[in-house]
């Protein structure tokens, strides 16, 4: 190892120039410390504390033990997620975790180890920055073809990259190098190119740019890969329509397709700012999973290897998801609700009593009990110069059966001489002719609009009614999991089922359960594909949504271009471009009829023409008949006992006589 002596030691001079003017306002600095590179840090002259997290890749495996962090628990949990990290991902995912490094500093060989490590040691800390900073150093003279310290894709993924080249530990003059990562791929973006040069002589650079430019303003053609499905309105593929764009998918023989969508649109409108080229992976059919060893399927395996860099189709916030990727601002809205069976036509033996509510039923029994207590007292204490003066049995007959025909409008035989009586009788029939009359009214306007069942199209009555509930994918209760404490969520995921699509399509037309749609924010409804005309005759949309997330882009971890996406997502918002993208996309690419069909499913149509008369429509009323017979059959029974009975005893009497 060579000597740097202090006096003519331009490393410290040129290193710190460059972290105390572009990692000032990093969280932390993580240094891979080289023996070979014995700098000094030095306090900013402002004297702004600057925090750095010390790594020696030389003694990594020592150093574990011997730190203050409990790296033993970290490891095991890791193995029980199927990850076996090394003593450099460890090292490197517990300092972004636990101190938020945002920049980096590597030394000659150490600049491999920590390019294959940086980006798994990330997604195993959690936490993520969206400016980070490299910083990479190295002398010809330990190792002169340095092509392998760059053979990674971080400098093919990240702008942010500065080498540092020196031909000795003792030399002046450095070249300052960096990625050019703009332009098409097939034109190597990660090979390196001089940037600047720094005199440590005369402490100056040649021509003193930006040594961490915005590379991100032009892309220059470079490409970004699209991760979907087709998943209208949200996202669309298209083999026929044009223009088409490249795809990736090994089963595209053709490598053409056409992609759109309302979220497909935010990946067109940051390449129409950034100057990049979008190129479509349409070999995944469904959302995905991703694991904790780091793997993924779906089109989030996709992004996790790198086969693409957006991935949308209607993803919510799913925290399993979020933990190994990146996701966009809120591009969109999304409700989950349902279409249930229609409420069928309501045939009850109670339709004679429904003109009438309870509180109206017990008024008017009321009413008629009055009724008969005044007739009983009348009759029996009313005095009359041509009547007896009749028993209590003999009133309270004429009370309670009088009432009876007056309520029903019938005539009685009674011969009523008294003025007191007759009186009291005049009342009685104009007090019931009125009833009588509501009463009418209401039954005929029963009859004549139909009535029908409770329909389970709200959360509250899809739970009471206990109707199961279905989707082709358990994501879209995904979301519902973290409120299982809610014994309403707790029943309605216990009802969940997931089929098949052809499976929903047929018990669309017959089944009694409810089937997951997407309500988009301006109106629109997505997932939609199993529906027929003969599904649409006997469903209906609920009137709410069981829950609703906002829609995101999954993106992979520390990708560059996620700031400026984020930027024109906020943009794209302020203007009302989404509307109007929401709009145009249903228009072009599904059945308008249907989706007005199924926002007007959510109001009944009381107009169903004729029908056919059957037992429904009358059931109901001969209910009174029906039970007048059996109560009189009963009581003619108990007559013919009764008589029975008196006869006998007087037959025992006449004997004994």
């Amino acid at each position: 190892m060579s000597v740097l002596s202090p006096a003519v030691n331009h490393w410290t001079a040129l290193l710190n120039f460059i972290m105390q003017t572009y990692f000032i306002d990093s969280h932390a600095t993580c240094i891979l410390w080289h023996h070979d590179f014995p700098f000094e840090l030095q306090t900013p002259a402002n004297g702004e504390f600057i925090q750095y997290i010390n790594i020696w890749p030389d003694n990594l495996s020592q150093s574990l033990q011997q730190d203050i962090y409990n790296f033993t628990a970290f490891a095991e949990t890791q193995l029980a997620h199927g990850v076996q990290p090394d003593a450099l991902v460890q090292k490197l995912a517990i300092a972004i975790r636990e101190s938020h490094c945002e920049t980096f500093v590597a030394f000659q060989e150490d600049i491999l180890s920590f390019a294959r490590s940086f980006y798994n040691a990330s997604r195993i800390s959690v936490w993520r920055s969206l400016r980070n900073k490299f910083l990479f150093a190295y002398r010809k003279d330990l190792q002169q073809d340095t092509t392998a310290y760059f053979d990674d894709f971080l400098f093919m993924d990240q702008p942010n990259v500065l080498i540092v080249e020196a031909e000795c530990g003792n030399c002046s003059t450095f070249a300052l190098k960096t990625n050019k990562f703009i332009g098409p791929l097939a034109e190597h973006p990660e090979q390196l190119y001089v940037l600047d040069r720094y005199n440590g002589a005369d402490g100056k650079f040649e021509l003193g740019v930006d040594l961490y430019m915005d590379k991100v303003q032009n892309l220059q053609g470079r490409e970004v890969t699209v991760g979907v499905f087709d998943y209208r309105p949200f996202a669309v593929v298209d083999y026929e329509r044009q223009p088409q764009i490249k795809d990736h998918s090994p089963e595209n023989l053709r490598g053409m397709a056409h992609v759109d969508g309302t979220e497909v649109r935010m990946l067109l409108a940051l390449c129409e700012v950034v100057n990049c080229t979008v190129n479509a992976d349409t070999s995944q059919d469904d959302w995905g999973t991703s694991y904790a060893n780091l793997t993924a399927d779906g089109i989030f395996g996709l992004v996790t290897s790198r086969k693409s860099h957006y991935a949308v189709g209607a993803l919510y916030f799913w925290p399993d998801d979020y933990r190994y990727l990146d996701m966009s601002l809120f591009i969109g809205r999304s409700g989950v609700t349902c279409l249930v069976p229609s409420p069928h036509r309501l045939t009850s033996w109670l339709l004679p009593l429904r003109p009438f509510q309870l509180t109206l039923w017990l008024g008017v029994f009321a009413c008629l009990g009055v009724e008969a207590l005044a007739l009983f007292f009348t009759r029996h204490l009313a005095p009359s110069d041509t009547e007896p003066q009749y028993g209590l049995m003999e009133s309270f007959q004429f009370g309670y059966i009088t009432t009876l025909k007056l309520f029903v409008s019938q005539g009685s035989d009674y011969v009523v001489n008294s003025h007191t009586v007759r009186m009291v009788l005049f009342a009685c029939y104009m007090m019931d002719t009125i009833v009588t009359s509501v009463y009418g009214g209401g039954l005929s306007a029963i009859l004549t609009l139909p009535t029908l069942e409770e329909a389970s199209d709200s959360v509250e009555r899809l739970y009471r009614h206990g109707i199961p509930w279905t989707a082709t994918s358990p994501d879209w209760v995904i979301s519902l999991k973290g409120a299982d404490d809610d014994p309403i969520v707790e029943k309605l995921l216990q009802r969940y089922h997931v089929y098949t699509y052809e499976q929903l399509t047929e018990f669309a037309k017959t089944e009694n359960m409810g089937f997951i749609l997407e309500r988009l924010a301006f109106g629109h409804f997505g997932n939609v594909d199993f529906l027929t005309d003969e599904s649409f005759k006997r469903l209906k949309l609920m009137i709410d949504d069981i829950y609703y997330q906002y829609c995101y882009a999954f993106v992979p971890r520390l990708w560059a271009l996620l700031p400026k996406l984020n930027d024109v997502i906020m943009q794209v918002h302020s203007t009302g471009l989404d509307i109007f993208w929401e709009w145009e996309v249903a228009a072009t690419y599904m059945d308008g009829q249907q989706q007005e069909e199924i926002q007007a499913s959510m109001y009944m149509d009381f107009d169903v023409g004729p029908v056919k008369l059957d037992m429904g429509n009358f059931i109901g009323l001969v209910l009174p008949l029906i039970i007048g017979s059996v109560f009189s059959i009963i009581a003619f029974i108990g007559e013919l006992v009764y008589y029975k009975y008196t006869q006998k005893k007087a037959q025992a009497v006449i004997d004994v006589n």
